[in-house]
């Protein structure tokens, strides 16, 4: 589905969820300090963990077709650049998840919670991005799956914990573990949090200089349409990929380079593909 730039394959594959069961277990042990059921939960959490990733790198191995780390399919680049929606969606992932343990009765809404945030697909992403060479790509597919794993297992622990899912003598008699669980999870929460907001903040500047481009392609060139538009912004440049169509001949890019410079501090590269729109009519009897 990824390969494929198949939403609905991915979906449907979100169904199975073979990953959140040992993230609720996780949750679950965590909450009652029990150090070997710990164990066992993240042993089969890891080893799904590395399947899914090999999994991933296999198939992309494997798969015919002409897709490079330079054009990777719109199912695959969403899930390289997680935000802090992702976070908030993966926390109320959480929260639904650990109703769903702790309510037997409401089972049945588990694959709902499993559509709702991304487990499998960010490590299928990790694994195909190797193979492809695009580092970068499978950096920001990991830390879309480690933010969904630290939020699930910090909301879910916390709906078991409010939920009497921890009798109050277990509760008191494991209350030192119990805190440093929470700990270590709201630790690792707010260390995907860092990371996150940085990528929230480049998507924000990325919006506002896209606007900017559209606002200035109009003042540049009336009469040409736009078809496509790659626009970032950093540090040290500013670049702009764009593809247009117009019925006369193309203005020179660097007057579009030159609108975008003005009143700012690095330098925009601008690069326009140009596409002559032609009607011609006939009639023949």
């Amino acid at each position: 589905g990824l390969i494929a730039n198949s939403a609905a394959v991915v979906i449907r594959a979100m169904l199975v969820a073979p990953l959140m069961t040992p993230i609720l277990a996780v949750a679950a042990a965590l909450v009652h300090a029990q150090g070997r059921r710990l164990g066992v939960s993240t042993a089969v959490l890891v080893g799904g963990t590395v399947a899914a990733i090999a999994t991933g790198w296999v198939i992309s191995r494997l798969a015919p077709g002409t897709l490079t780390a330079a054009e990777l399919t719109a199912e695959l680049l969403a899930r390289t650049r997680p935000s802090l929606l992702d976070l908030g969606v993966a926390v109320a992932a959480g929260l639904a998840g650990g109703y769903v343990l702790t309510h037997p009765r409401a089972g049945s809404s588990l694959p709902g919670v499993a559509i709702a945030v991304a487990l499998v697909p960010p490590l299928a992403t990790v694994g195909i991005s190797l193979e492809l060479g695009s580092t970068s790509a499978a950096e920001g597919a990991l830390l879309l799956f480690t933010t969904n794993l630290v939020a699930i297992v910090l909301s879910a622990m916390t709906v078991m914990l409010v939920s009497g899912f921890v009798p109050s003598d277990t509760r008191l008699m494991v209350k030192g573990r119990l805190r440093i669980g929470f700990a270590v999870a709201i630790l690792a929460t707010i260390g995907v949090a860092v990371p996150l907001t940085w990528h929230t903040l480049d998507v924000i500047r990325d919006q506002g200089f896209t606007r900017e481009v559209i606002r200035a392609v109009r003042e540049w060139d009336p009469a040409s349409r736009i078809i496509e538009l790659e626009a970032d912004i950093g540090e040290s440049q500013a670049s702009v990929d764009l593809v247009v169509a117009s019925n006369r001949t193309p203005v020179p890019a660097w007057r579009l380079a030159e609108l975008l410079a003005q009143g700012r501090e690095v330098p925009v590269e601008v690069a326009v593909d140009y596409r002559l729109e032609q009607r011609d009519e006939a009639t023949a009897d």
